[in-house]
């Protein structure tokens, strides 16, 4: 029996396929990273709305704190809804829902009807806007001007 010789086809495929993988992945990339950010932006948002219902929930729980029969919103009671909003505790913590979120984003109104409503206006900070211009791409984003904007209006019990 002659020893057989190694098909050179086989190993040059292997280099072709090296080369079309660096062309073709950065393309892949490009079109993976929005549908990423998107994700990102919406899971961010459902955080954001239910904060905001829990806070909208505990201050039409203690809008009526007095026995005057009006509803109102005390120092005391805004500023522990802020805290759940923010941090998911009525006395604070650490780390907020979202990265930057503060509790001077967090608006609440309560009106003599009994209408509590909570709102956030968070700008969204993207993950890929702030890379894409080191390699010459998205100079002209503006993800910044993305703001989201949950809002819970409930009545006072």
């Amino acid at each position: 029996m002659t020893p057989q010789r190694p098909n050179i086809a086989v190993r040059d495929a292997r280099g072709v396929a090296a080369v079309e993988m660096a062309i073709v992945l950065p393309i892949v990339l490009l079109l993976i990273m929005p549908v990423g950010e998107l994700g990102r932006a919406f899971i961010q948002y459902s955080r954001l709305s239910h904060r905001v219902v829990a806070g909208a929930r505990f201050v039409a729980d203690n809008a009526y704190a007095d026995s005057s029969g009006v509803p109102a919103l005390s120092a005391t009671i805004g500023a522990q809804a802020r805290n759940l909003v923010v941090f998911g505790s009525t006395s604070g913590g650490p780390t907020p829902a979202v990265p930057g979120l503060s509790t001077t984003q967090v608006a609440i109104q309560v009106d003599a009807a009994g209408t509590v409503q909570v709102s956030i206006a968070y700008p969204y900070q993207s993950v890929v806007g702030g890379v894409l211009p080191m390699f010459g791409f998205g100079n002209d984003l503006l993800t910044g001007a993305l703001i989201l904007r949950p809002r819970a209006v409930m009545r006072a019990l």
